[in-house]
């Protein structure tokens, strides 16, 4: 699992602040908590599969309206699971916290059919405040992580190879050309961190990202 600041339990906060962002069912959401919690104990941590089965829960459930679900594929499941695990397991254990879990959803999910209200920059606000040890800003270290689990995502090797069209779109993907370094002297006033607003407002306005993150 990968170093973060996250917390240690999902709270009834989080339960319901996910709800409204994602505009799946509270209960929902607290049954598949409640299964994972059962089934993996103190350990808090999933493997691919039960990343698969969660999330292809979570992506059903969101699926409302008069139009056809996209359907979601074993291949496609696998797929997903591969770049997700990349992007979030960076010391490459295999496990996934449901709190980083939640993270993924949320910063990699689209909401193309615009079925809520909620823009990206509430799904990476909501990421922020849940993993941030100095609320309302955001240090070097925690922009870093964001940044990097991003581009891991948005490989532009394996974007332009995955067929997974209900997640990311060979249209949409382009190549990560800044470094970190580049983007946070452009945020960085010398002060070691940056408000949280400023820090959304570039990462969702970035050429580097915004064609991901205008679809999320």
């Amino acid at each position: 699992m990968g170093k973060s600041h996250s917390k240690n339990t999902f709270t009834q906060w989080d339960l319901d602040r996910f709800s409204n962002i994602t505009g799946i069912p509270r209960a929902t959401v607290e049954k598949l908590y409640q299964e994972f919690t059962a089934s993996t104990g103190k350990s808090n941590q999933m493997d691919k599969k039960e990343f698969r089965r969660l999330y292809k829960q979570l992506y059903q459930s969101a699926q409302t309206g008069p139009t056809v679900p996209a359907v979601l594929t074993d291949h496609d499941m696998d797929k997903l699971s591969d770049r997700v695990f990349k992007a979030f397991d960076a010391e490459g254990s295999g496990k996934l916290s449901f709190e980083e879990f939640v993270n993924a959803y949320l910063l990699l999910s689209r909401n193309p059919q615009g079925k809520t209200a909620v823009t990206a920059r509430d799904r990476l606000n909501y990421v922020l405040d849940q993993n941030n040890p100095t609320p309302g800003y955001i240090s070097r270290d925690q922009g870093e992580q964001v940044f990097n689990r991003l581009n891991r995502y948005y490989d532009w090797d394996d974007a332009t190879n995955t067929p997974l069209t209900t997640t990311v779109t060979t249209t949409q993907t382009k190549p990560v050309t800044s470094t970190w370094e580049q983007h946070w002297t452009k945020l960085d006033d010398g002060s070691g961190r940056v408000p949280q607003e400023k820090f959304v407002e570039y990462v969702t306005t970035s050429n580097d990202f915004r064609n991901h993150i205008d679809r999320i």
